[in-house]
């Protein structure tokens, strides 16, 4: 179990308000606190320039007057959140049904499974503390990388997950079931451990750590315990989890050459 320490993100993390921002809003300002903007038709200094793309280690502010259209309601997240209860209300309905048509089953393939199974658990629990850690780093990381990027990390991340466990299954000639978001949510978290490797989490509520640190120990977990019958997909994890990684990598891959290009334009423009 993590939790947040504080909200304190690294110096990419506004970079990627800006790319994400320019990329799918087609808005070309974003002003940041604490902005020198140079006057129509001049060029700027040096230290405007720096002042302008001045970069701050805090949580961005949840007014729209400041971030303009980054800033914005994490519905996605909300909405995941939603559709897992809703999905758990109709599985307590009836559940044998629910499991024989949605679940990730190896045994009897169907496409859709890829995608509904995400959305099912097995229990209360399960659906609690999934949805918990949807939340925690969910919450900043729709608001970093925007609402569709956040959501097709989602869903790529739980398809790939489960893409993993069948391959497991099929390798180890196991037919058991899977459900839950958990391969969804390790894609949240290896791409949250990119863009801000110095956010503080609490493991098992009482250990602080960087969520870099919380991660590399999970992953460990996965691949220690992958070959138990335990109970837990850990080959979705992990699966999901490299998912994750490359989308973090791939952003701030473009964020790299979004910042590069802007410094050599004002050295350029003088």
């Amino acid at each position: 179990m993590l939790v947040f320490h504080d909200y304190q993100i690294s110096r990419y993390s506004h970079w990627v308000y800006i790319f994400v921002l320019r990329k799918f809003t087609g808005t070309q300002k974003v002003y940041l606190p604490g902005q020198v903007i140079a006057p129509e038709g001049k060029k700027m200094t040096s230290d405007q320039y720096n002042n302008q793309y001045r970069y701050r280690q805090a949580v961005p502010p949840t007014d729209d007057s400041v971030y303009g259209r980054v800033i914005r309601p994490n519905f996605i997240v909300f909405g995941i959140i939603a559709a897992c209860t809703i999905v758990f209300v109709l599985e307590l309905m009836d559940w044998n049904t629910m499991l024989s048509l949605f679940a990730m089953r190896p045994d009897y393939l169907m496409p859709w499974m890829f995608v509904t199974s995400i959305f099912m658990h097995g229990d209360f629990s399960h659906l609690f503390f999934n949805m918990f850690m949807l939340f925690m780093f969910g919450m900043t990381l729709e608001r970093m990388i925007g609402h569709k990027l956040f959501l097709s990390l989602f869903l790529t991340a739980g398809i790939v997950g489960n893409l993993g466990y069948v391959i497991y299954c099929l390798a180890t000639g196991s037919v058991i079931p899977a459900i839950g978001a958990s391969g969804a949510i390790y894609g949240i978290f290896a791409c949250l451990v990119i863009l801000a490797p110095d956010i503080k989490v609490y493991l098992f509520f009482f250990l602080p750590m960087k969520i870099v640190h919380a991660f590399l120990l999970y992953a460990a977990i996965d691949i220690l315990f992958l070959s138990t019958n335990d109970s837990v997909a850990h080959a979705a994890h992990l699966a999901g989890a490299a998912v994750g990684l490359a989308f973090g990598w791939y952003i701030k891959k473009k964020i790299a050459e979004a910042q590069a290009y802007k410094v050599s334009y004002s050295f350029n423009s003088r």
